[in-house]
């Protein structure tokens, strides 16, 4: 028995190469400054004399940006490199940061957060393809699980740092702060191996839309849409929803931002052995399974802070599955076209995003958060269902030994 475990748990062993803590880095830099905005919305309109619709502008043009950006420069990062496109994406997030620092106006900050859209919607599919690409063989799972991890960084710290920097020093200072981490970044990723497709194909419109002709690609991307239309179109309005119930402040309600992270990043550090276990075919149809669980669970759970702050433990590590199987399977769809694949994956995410986020708030103002959380529980259920059926029915039976 113990001769059968030890080749298993050897490669698990083995320390990851140097360049993922400054991936996780990169990718947590990305996500603080998507949601640094949101919190000290109203301080950066009161510099500017105008109102935070207006300046929610930025937000919507960054959205808008990553999407862009991962449909249509995604796809390039086979043909410049994958390290190549990872250093000039940041290099040009950098400059955006900087030039958020300096805005004189809330135009320039609007076309300063699209110009690092347009960096996001490059760095996080090139920072994902890194992870496998350096990673070593059977680590994969483990080396993208650390990756995706920055984002659970960016939900425990992003939010609060950045309303705490703006509140001691000024909100210019949050996305200084911000560059500074992008340079530190930057820093550790200078040693990441090179890879680029030996012949790549020119690119037009349907080679664009080419990963969707792929096995499995258009049934992953369907569940990455529904996870992220569900994960934003909730996350959106549960803090309303439980200040209105609870009667609680936003300080309070910001707990739940910190437990998701928390479960985020438990998920992350420990996941590992449990894919591995069921495979990734399995274990993913089971994640989003959770996540539907969730949102049923929150209904009740709203009408008490600390069984909703339980309950956002189990989405964030539930989330974090979903997210690292989702790309670990799409980036084994086709390795030698992994920048074009995952770049599609990151734009069907920022869709979801603003299509989730506006269908929430209709079906919230209209119908009340219980039907959102229906809604977005039917979705991500109806989404495992079908990734169960064609990852591990009759019909991929032939494929699971490679799994």
């Amino acid at each position: 028995m113990l001769n059968r475990n030890a080749p298993r748990n050897t490669p698990r062993k083995a320390p990851l190469p140097a360049a993922i803590p400054a991936l996780m880095f990169a990718v947590s830099v990305v996500g603080s400054n998507g949601l640094a905005l949101s919190p000290i919305l109203s301080d950066v309109a009161r510099s500017f004399g105008s109102t935070p619709l207006t300046v929610s502008t930025a937000i919507s043009a960054y959205g808008a940006a990553t999407a862009a950006s991962a449909f249509l420069l995604a796809a390039r990062i086979d043909r410049w490199g994958i390290r190549r496109a990872l250093l000039g994406a940041m290099i040009a997030l950098i400059a955006a940061l900087l030039l958020s620092a300096c805005a004189p106006h809330w135009i320039v900050l609007t076309v300063a957060q699209a110009l690092a859209g347009a960096a996001a919607g490059v760095i996080l599919p090139a920072a994902y393809g890194s992870a496998s690409l350096v990673a070593a063989p059977g680590q994969e799972t483990r080396a993208l699980g650390r990756v995706i991890s920055g984002w659970s960084v960016s939900l425990v710290a992003g939010v609060p740092l950045s309303a705490l920097i703006s509140d001691a020093v000024g909100w210019r200072a949050t996305y200084a702060v911000l560059a500074l981490c992008a340079a530190v970044a930057l820093a550790g990723l200078y040693k990441l191996p090179e890879r680029r497709s030996a012949h790549p194909a020119p690119l037009r419109l349907m080679r664009l839309l080419a990963p969707l002709s792929y096995r499995d690609v258009p049934v992953l991307l369907l569940g990455c849409l529904a996870f992220s239309s569900a994960f934003y179109g909730v996350y959106a309005f549960l803090a309303d929803h439980v200040r209105t119930l609870l009667g609680l402040s936003a300080g309070q309600v910001g707990f739940i931002a910190f437990a998701y992270g928390a479960g985020f990043l438990f998920a992350g550090l420990v996941g590992a052995p449990l894919i591995e276990r069921l495979g990734p075919r399995r274990a993913l149809p089971l994640a989003l399974a959770a996540i539907a669980l969730v949102y049923l669970g929150l209904l009740p759970a709203a009408h008490a802070l600390a069984a909703v702050l339980a309950i956002a433990v189990l989405w964030g590590a539930a989330s974090q599955l979903s997210l690292n199987l989702l790309v670990l399977l799409l980036s084994r769809a086709r390795p030698d076209e992994r920048g074009a694949v995952l770049g599609l994956n990151t734009c069907t995410t920022y869709l979801g995003a603003s299509v989730g986020t506006a269908v929430a708030g209709t079906l919230y103002t209209h119908a009340g958060f219980d039907t959102l959380g229906l809604a977005a529980a039917g979705a991500v259920a109806l989404a495992a269902l079908a990734l169960h059926w064609r990852l591990n029915g009759r019909r991929a039976a032939g494929s699971r030994a490679t799994a």
